[in-house]
């Protein structure tokens, strides 16, 4: 994956409750059931926030969150979904979200979960144009 660029500071509870994404520790979806558009991944959230600012976290969460992948908020998904944006494969705009909604990344994680190596990865290079 791409180096971080820096150590931002970000408030991800703020940048999560705009993108209508709220933030849930892990062990609420081992009891509660993971819910469409409920994101149970803080500490990844926190470290894309972290290195590469709010608005590229705040436009991965609405990458998956607004094209019909609300239940794919996984950390891999958000790694993969972060990587295609900072390696501008698409200029970022309503023909990436098309794109993603066309997608289902539900069905690439379960086929980048079967392969070796990690999900991250495997996603990336699966979505890679």
């Amino acid at each position: 994956m791409l180096a971080p660029t820096g150590d931002f500071s970000c408030d991800t509870h703020r940048i999560a409750r705009a993108c209508g994404v709220p933030l849930h520790d892990s062990d609420e979806n081992r009891t509660t059931g993971r819910k469409p558009g409920h994101c149970y991944c803080k500490p990844t959230v926190r470290a894309i926030g972290r290195a590469y600012g709010e608005s590229h976290l705040a436009l991965v969460l609405k990458l998956i969150n607004q094209t019909g992948n609300g239940l794919e908020l996984h950390a891999d998904t958000l790694q993969a979904v972060s990587y295609l944006v900072r390696a501008e494969v698409m200029p970022i705009g309503s023909e990436l979200f098309d794109a993603l909604d066309r997608i289902d990344l539900g069905h690439v994680r379960r086929m980048a979960r079967a392969m070796p190596g990690s999900t991250a990865h495997n996603m990336a290079a699966m979505l890679f144009p």
